[in-house]
């Protein structure tokens, strides 16, 4: 592939990108981003205080605790490129 091609290619994603995240979002997912913020920051939360003040949680709670805040990222990022 043509590495002019490929640039082209490149730059129209990231200004189709830049488009969709200064767009307006519908109400639902505003409320679900929210909702993925408050849910993630609480699990980082805990993850932090289980580090910082030695809790020695399970570490199965802590891998769970890992994947929430991953899922809470993923719904977060997904809603704020939803475009109405």
């Amino acid at each position: 592939m043509n590495t002019t091609n490929i640039r082209t290619k490149i730059k129209y994603n990231y200004t189709s990108l830049k488009s969709r995240v200064k767009a307006n979002e519908p109400l639902f997912f505003i409320k679900l981003k929210k909702t993925a913020y408050k849910i993630g920051g609480s699990a980082a939360a805990i993850l932090t205080a289980n580090a910082g003040m030695s809790l020695n949680l399970n570490s199965t709670f802590v891998t769970a605790i890992i994947y929430v805040i991953v899922v809470c990222v993923t719904i977060a990022g997904t809603a704020k490129l939803t475009t109405e």
